[in-house]
């Protein structure tokens, strides 16, 4: 993400590695099928004019029967149930689609800086 120009320690950056950062740990511990990983992918969409892009991130894995879902409130002494809310307070949008033949896609798009 540095070679796309992100300044490292920057705010959208710091963003961006923990939204990898919880979809991949979701991915491993959720979505773990013996003998399988899980796909991170990163794409960035640049607008037709200037100014920001989107930066969306997605991970995939085979285990399409177990979908996420943010706790509705976490508990505040438990060790667990935060990620997908802190992936929505940085994301601007994410979900999940299936994955073809089996599994499941989830997804997070974030701003990229402007520039």
């Amino acid at each position: 993400m540095a070679d796309w120009g992100w300044a490292r320690g920057g705010e959208y950056l710091e963003a961006a590695e923990l939204v990898v950062g919880e979809l991949a740990a979701n991915a491993v511990t959720h979505g773990r099928v013996p003998g399988r990983d899980f796909l991170l992918t990163m794409t960035l969409v640049r607008p037709q004019e200037s100014g920001s892009g989107t930066l969306r991130i997605e991970v995939a894995d085979s285990r399409g029967e177990r979908l996420p879902f943010p706790a509705p409130e976490p508990c505040p002494d438990g060790e667990h149930g935060r990620g997908l809310v802190l992936v929505s307070a940085l994301a601007a949008r994410w979900g999940v689609v299936p994955r073809s033949p089996s599994g499941k896609t989830v997804w997070a798009e974030l701003p990229s800086p402007p520039g």
